[in-house]
């Protein structure tokens, strides 16, 4: 094994920063800042001891509006520079999701960067930090090789490093011009730099899914929990753990530790009975409707205080309540925290349905839409600020949750000068313009939980059947709900594959847009008569073939766009789109973490596709019009040609005549010397 020259990549990474020009530099036994000192100390060491780590320099860059730590790291071993994950992102947690502090953390120079900066991140007022990692080694030639890797973090995301650059020495962080603007300017560009955010987004999921998977286990072996309940359980501890902050980022419902529930048996005060208390003053500062207070505690009662989960035998030292709110709160609120995940209940639920069968889940098609096919459809059907959306068959809310995003971004932007209607808006958006219908309590019950975890829009979620109970109205007045947006993946087992939801929820939509995710056989036989029906009033704009991977069971679907309240004339155009190759690479590997990949811009395919529909400027040109996608027309009496078809060209052109006529001549050729007579 080759000798570290670690004291000499100290050596020549110190003299360059003293020369840089920055007032405030510390190499590792030295003061740059009290707050990061405070940090430093209140935190583990790179190898997970009691704190007091430091980084081997510190420096305080700034440019007059914002004042930027700089944390470095040496290490003088060949490949000793960074630990990147598949995804190519810097690795601080191990499979355990702990803080990999044997091997990652103090064996790689940017990993131990990354991870003190992570800390000044989130315990300082620091919005950002620059983790910088150097390594040196001799080559072959006895020539000394120097390596350098940086990394900004974000207090908004402060796990989730995002590469600057590489560099062959510290001259990009000069205190002087044009290096100190090129280098603020870098730092701004690549937090929104489009890659980077797809690439958190995947390691989010992965991370999600993987302590998901591990909890779900772990729970199922030792405390043989049936899944209804524990859907519940995980479901109303999440809504204890996480609390409810006001305005200013001030706690006025604290989250409940695990060190709180102390196992008493008395009347009031027992283990479970807490966490219902602290479920119900959650609920209460969320401001939704008492009846619905009522009913979520009424479901978590029976599995939180009602059952022998909340007392302890003579030889236990704890509740198996507390164990389990203890293996949630300790692995699933530090992601919680720091990925602000759009559809984080979705993915549990996911994985929960993959690790266990919910309920005749089978028998009611239950099948999760991923998030980036939500987003898709929300675009599609021009959501904006001002829509009123729903779902009639919501799952845990992943429709609802893109349309709210989508809606609440809108709001900001057209209000970005007046807080007060910003304020306003974004409120209204949240209890008047979103409605859900469920029919399955665990899924009802996930799906207001997701609502109220990713924006509280759960006030108008109904727990009914859409097709024989529910009316159309809001869920706690007699008032219609103004819909002009429809989203919708139905039970496939349903009537016309699903599309009597699209029939009967478009007698109740009077005008906007519907988008439904469904199989193909839905436009091409198997709902004809409801088709017909639904053309008497709605025009057909788009349908759209998707990947045939795109859920578990490999089905063909398709996307049908909707004009509500305009009848189908024959002579109508259509956009018929292939998006079957969408630019995702899935996998079905059991054992993996992630198996989506991004592999040829799946994100620019998916705006392209979008830009076609609604007739706007394309920014790249993936789909060729009469190759990919076309122009066509639907028989409004059919009801069984809605689905893209493969056009074939089959007018002869010039190479095709000189190849049949260069073919006949090989062909009379080889008779001739075989010495057979061709007949002319």
């Amino acid at each position: 094994m080759a000798k570290s020259i670690e004291p000499k990549v100290t050596t020549w990474s110190n003299t360059q920063i003293t020369s840089l020009g920055w007032s405030k530099h510390a190499s590792e036994q030295m003061s740059v800042d009290e707050q990061i000192d405070e940090s430093l100390l209140n935190n583990p060491s790179k190898r997970g001891g009691e704190g007091g780590g430091r980084p081997d320099y510190s420096i305080i860059i700034e440019n007059g509006e914002q004042a930027i730590p700089v944390l470095l790291e040496y290490k003088g071993t060949k490949n000793k520079l960074i630990k990147l994950d598949k995804q190519n992102l810097v690795v601080l947690r191990g499979a355990n999701s702990e803080f990999d502090f044997k091997f990652a953390i103090p064996q790689y120079a940017v990993n131990g960067a990354v991870y003190y900066a992570m800390n000044v991140v989130k315990d300082t007022d620091y919005q950002e930090a620059l983790a910088i990692g150097i390594n040196g080694y001799d080559d072959a030639t006895g020539e000394t090789i120097y390596e350098i890797s940086a990394y900004i973090l974000n207090k908004k995301d402060p796990e989730l490093p995002i590469k600057l650059g590489d560099y062959e020495n510290l001259d990009f962080l000069k205190n002087a011009e044009p290096q100190k603007s090129q280098l603020f300017q870098k730092i701004e560009d690549v937090q929104t730099d489009p890659h980077e955010l797809e690439q958190r987004a995947i390691r989010d999921d992965a991370k999600i899914e993987a302590v998901l998977q591990e909890l779900n286990q772990k729970i199922h072996d030792e405390q043989q929990i049936i899944p209804s309940q524990r859907i519940n359980i995980v479901a109303g501890a999440l809504m204890a753990a996480v609390g409810v902050k006001d305005d200013h980022g001030d706690y006025v419902v604290s989250r409940l530790k695990p060190d709180e529930l102390m196992g008493s048996n008395e009347d009031g005060n027992t283990d479970g009975e807490k966490i219902i208390r602290k479920i119900t003053n959650f609920l209460k500062k969320r401001d939704l409707p008492e009846n619905k207070q009522r009913q979520i505690i009424n479901v978590l009662r029976s599995n939180f205080v009602d059952n022998n989960l909340n007392y302890k035998s003579s030889t236990e030292t704890q509740t198996p309540i507390k164990i389990i709110y203890k293996e949630i709160y300790d692995k699933l609120i530090p992601i919680y925290d720091v990925t602000g995940i759009n559809d984080f209940t979705g993915k549990l639920f996911n994985v929960m349905n993959a690790w266990v069968d919910v309920p005749d889940g089978g028998a009611n098609d239950v099948v999760l839409t991923p998030r980036y096919i939500t987003d898709f459809m929300v675009k599609l059907t021009q959501t904006n600020m001002n829509s009123y959306v729903w779902d009639w068959a919501l799952g845990s809310g992943g429709f609802l949750i893109s349309a709210m995003n989508q809606m609440i971004t809108n709001a900001q932007v057209q209000y970005n000068n007046d807080l007060t209607k910003q304020r306003k808006k974004i409120e209204a958006i949240k209890t008047k313009q979103l409605l859900g219908v469920e029919l399955l309590p665990n899924v009802y019950m996930l799906a207001v939980l997701n609502m109220i975890l990713m924006g509280d829009g759960s006030s108008n979620i109904v727990n009914e059947n859409s097709l024989t109970e529910y009316t159309g109205k809001y869920a706690y007045n007699e008032n219609p709900f103004p819909a002009d947006v429809f989203l919708l993946n139905p039970p496939y087992s349903a009537a016309g594959n699903g599309m009597i939801f699209v029939e009967k929820a478009f007698k109740k939509q009077q005008k906007g847009y519907g988008a439904v995710i469904i199989q193909d056989s839905a436009g091409s036989g198997k709902a004809t008569e409801i088709n017909k029906h639904i053309l008497k009033n709605n025009r057909l704009k788009a349908s759209i073939k998707m990947p045939i991977d795109l859920f578990k069971a490999s089905v063909q679907t398709s996307i049908y766009l909707f004009e509500v309240g305009t009848p189908h004339k024959a002579d109508d155009n259509v956009y018929f789109i292939d998006l079957r190759e969408d630019g995702y690479t899935r996998t079905n590997r059991k054992k993996s973490k992630i198996n989506l990949f991004n592999t040829n811009d799946a994100k620019g395919r998916y705006q392209e596709v979008v830009d076609i529909v609604l007739n706007k400027s394309k920014k790249t040109n993936y789909f060729k019009e009469n190759d990919d996608y076309y122009k066509g027309t639907i028989d409004p009496l059919s009801g069984k040609d809605w689905n893209y078809i493969k056009k074939t060209d089959t007018t002869p052109t010039a190479v095709d005549f000189k190849r049949t006529v260069s073919d006949y001549l090989s062909w009379e050729v080889s008779q001739i010397l075989k010495g057979q007579n061709p007949d002319f």
